[in-house]
């Protein structure tokens, strides 16, 4: 199942066009409507999704993007990815495959990091037993965020740059703690109310 952009899509995307630059990851791309505008005013544009169909819907209607499957960082996890910015050329290696000592090393030190990370992750509390991974983070809806927020640091350059949106009904207070544990900090860039509950969207950096 395709997530369909809808009203927090639109309201992040407005702040996507506005900070995107260099190079930029959006994970959990959905529809790839975030990833399609960033790639408007970037260098590099890389989308991931845990959906298989998200990913091949996306190739198929997203050109100047590259998209792979991933539970959040996980494919950095087994990979490295390098940019060549002479080439403009993406360069993938599979880590259990890199025997070279030094190029192993030199591989590591060159590990993608980003100038921009999206992330319009599925905010909603779990109301079933079998949680809608396109909507619900978890029990308590901060799970997703919460796994999210603890690994960004290791791929965000030092000066790079986080947009996060997240509902009322995620329980506010409790992102905030979240930011400020994993040595973060934010601004409030918009919060706008939609039916039943608020959205804010989070302009966040390194401390």
């Amino acid at each position: 199942m395709i997530y369909e952009p809808r009203e927090d899509s639109f309201l992040l995307q407005k702040f996507v066009k506005k900070y995107s630059k260099g190079l930029v990851l959006d994970i959990g791309t959905g529809s790839g409507i975030l990833a399609k505008e960033a790639s408007l005013k970037s260098e590099l544009v890389i989308g991931l999704d845990v959906n298989k169909d998200v990913i091949k819907h996306c190739k198929k209607n997203i050109k100047k993007v590259y998209f792979f499957k991933s539970n959040l960082f996980q494919i950095f996890d087994d990979n490295f990815f390098f940019y060549d910015k002479v080439d403009k050329k993406l360069e993938i290696y599979d880590k259990k495959k890199v025997k070279d000592r030094e190029k192993l090393r030199t591989l590591v030190k060159k590990q993608i990091k980003f100038d921009l990370i999206i992330f319009n992750p599925p905010y909603l509390p779990q109301e079933l037993k079998k949680r809608d991974i396109t909507i619900e983070g978890g029990k308590k809806g901060y799970e997703i965020i919460e796994r999210f927020l603890s690994n960004v640091s290791n791929y965000l350059k030092k000066d790079g740059r986080i947009l996060l949106l997240f509902s009322s009904l995620t329980n506010k207070r409790k992102i905030n703690e979240l930011v400020e544990k994993n040595k973060l900090r934010f601004i409030e860039l918009e919060e706008k109310h939609i039916f039943f509950e608020d959205l804010y969207v989070y302009y966040i950096t390194k401390c």
